[in-house]
């Protein structure tokens, strides 16, 4: 028998610190959202090739990183730290 879930609340907010790697670079998220909203990033992530592992604070502080950018979407906040892989 499958066990009911108690549905989302809709002003729901998670926060996540993720290590995502690419072809071509490592990135460190801060990602902060509603939990049905980082699902669907992360997936969409993996869909496209990345590897993606949850981290801790002290890993995502001190990620050595090429450069910082903030991104502000309409449902997610996102600091993404990124080391540009070369050769």
């Amino acid at each position: 028998m499958l066990e009911e879930t108690a549905p989302f609340d809709a002003d729901a907010l998670h926060h996540l610190f993720l290590q995502v790697e690419a072809k071509d670079a490592t990135c460190m998220l801060n990602v902060a959202g509603h939990p049905l909203r980082i699902r669907e990033v992360i997936f969409q992530m993996v869909e496209n090739g990345c590897r993606v592992c949850k981290v801790t604070a002290d890993q995502y502080n001190t990620f050595i990183y090429d450069k910082e950018v903030t991104e502000i979407y309409d449902y997610l906040t996102t600091i993404i730290k990124v080391k540009t892989m070369v050769g």
